[in-house]
């Protein structure tokens, strides 16, 4: 936090408007404030802290902040910028106060306190402020967030109260220790003193449950590794081996037992790689073995082909008469193919002929075909003469009908 100005109006001992610039203050750097008792040092501080927080250290009110002095139409206001946290802000307040009334002559006003929060924009040359807020709350807030002190903080940490220094100055060392832990809350750091203490503590047990461990993994490692010490000598295994209650020598210990794995890893590696050599090659060798036998079988079998062709070789003659005679008789199977077709549709036409004549009548069922070719003509000549008659039959019937309307139609003489 840093202080640019302060301006003060009717507050405290100051009847007037008072201005204070910490910027020319600070230009030479450390400053101090003088005066005589009651010439407003204190009033200064506390402005400061009314500016920030609404009110000043101890139980003082903060309608009494007004002065006394100061003329009736004066209002009390305190205006404070500052920087914080990056940000350059200004704050004015004014407490809640009376003052005479307009309207009544003899009565007076109460105006309650206000606070009007504003933020530094733009260039230094050409600065301008932008309201943030106007209410107690939100300026609270800002004020937190900004410099992150509570008003008791600010006061224990920043504003040491004048009577309690002077009170400092007299006292004994243990007094002195109280007040300390009074003004500046150093209860923190007794509550810290006490962490670090059970710390240490729970740090220590858990050192020493670490030195039993390492001391068990010791005598483990000194169990597992026992054919591995016994290739050294006596001597430089009984130096190396860690002394009971002392974990650190277990480190050079166990560094040479891990040197030594090494070694036996750097040669099991070298053996491995020998090894899968030779597996490589053993296995080469078998899928050649295994090649060679197959080739071999193959060779076998042709072998016993060639003997079975050279046996069948003493009827090739025969087979070829058999081929000769095939390939000439290739010429009639055309033929034997159109006398197939020619047997099929005959048995196809005798199965209908037969169907045929279980549709006529039982005399005509075993006669020959130019029986029945005759049979037919005949049919057809009947027929024809049958519907040469139908028109006579059609006049008979036209010609009954019409009698038997005549009947029907004539009166009866009596």
């Amino acid at each position: 936090m840093y202080l640019h100005h302060l301006t003060v109006q009717a507050f405290g001992p100051f009847a007037r408007t008072e201005d204070v610039d910490f910027d020319d203050l600070t230009q030479a750097g450390l400053f101090l404030l003088r005066g005589d008792t009651g010439a407003g040092k204190t009033s200064v501080l506390d402005a400061v802290c009314f500016a920030l927080y609404g009110s000043v250290p101890g139980i003082r009110p903060t309608h009494r902040l007004r002065s006394d002095h100061a003329p009736t139409d004066t209002r009390t206001r305190v205006v404070l910028e500052f920087s914080a946290a990056g940000r350059r802000l200004r704050i004015t307040r004014t407490p809640k106060q009376t003052y005479p009334s307009a309207r009544a002559k003899t009565g007076t006003a109460t105006a309650e306190a206000t606070v009007q929060l504003h933020e530094r924009t733009g260039t230094p040359e050409d600065p301008a402020w932008e309201p943030i807020c106007a209410n107690h709350q939100d300026a609270a807030r800002e004020i937190d967030a900004a410099l992150g002190l509570s008003k008791e903080q600010f006061c224990q940490v920043v504003l040491l109260p004048q009577g309690d220094f002077a009170k400092f100055l007299r006292s004994d060392a243990k007094d002195r220790a109280v007040l300390l832990r009074r003004l500046f809350d150093t209860g923190r750091f007794q509550e810290l003193q006490n962490w670090l203490t059970a710390r240490s503590k729970t740090a220590k047990k858990d050192l020493d449950d670490v030195a039993t461990a390492v001391q068990q993994l010791s005598e483990r490692i000194d169990q597992e590794a026992g054919p591995s010490l016994q290739q050294a000598d006596n001597t430089t295994a009984q130096l190396l081996r860690p002394n009971a209650g002392h974990p650190a020598d277990a480190l050079a210990w166990a560094q040479h037992l891990l040197a030594r794995g090494h070694d036996a890893q750097t040669a099991a590696l070298e053996d491995e790689k020998s090894s899968d050599q030779a597996h490589q090659k053993a296995k080469q060798d078998h899928h050649d073995a295994v090649d060679l036998k197959t080739r071999q079988n193959q060779y076998s079998q042709a072998l016993a082909q060639r003997t079975a062709l050279d046996h069948k070789a003493a009827d090739h003659p025969l087979l070829r008469r058999q081929l000769d005679n095939g390939q000439r008789a290739e010429a009639l199977r055309p033929l034997l193919d159109g006398l197939e077709r020619s047997t099929l549709a005959l048995q196809t036409a005798k199965a209908k002929e037969q169907d045929a004549r279980g549709l006529l009548e039982a005399a005509h069922t075993h006669a020959e075909i130019p029986q029945l070719q005759r049979g037919l003509e005949q049919h057809h000549a009947e027929r024809g003469r049958l519907e040469g008659l139908l028109p006579q039959e059609e006049r008979y019937a036209e010609l009954g009908a019409q009698m038997a309307e005549l009947t029907v139609n004539v009166p009866v003489l009596v």
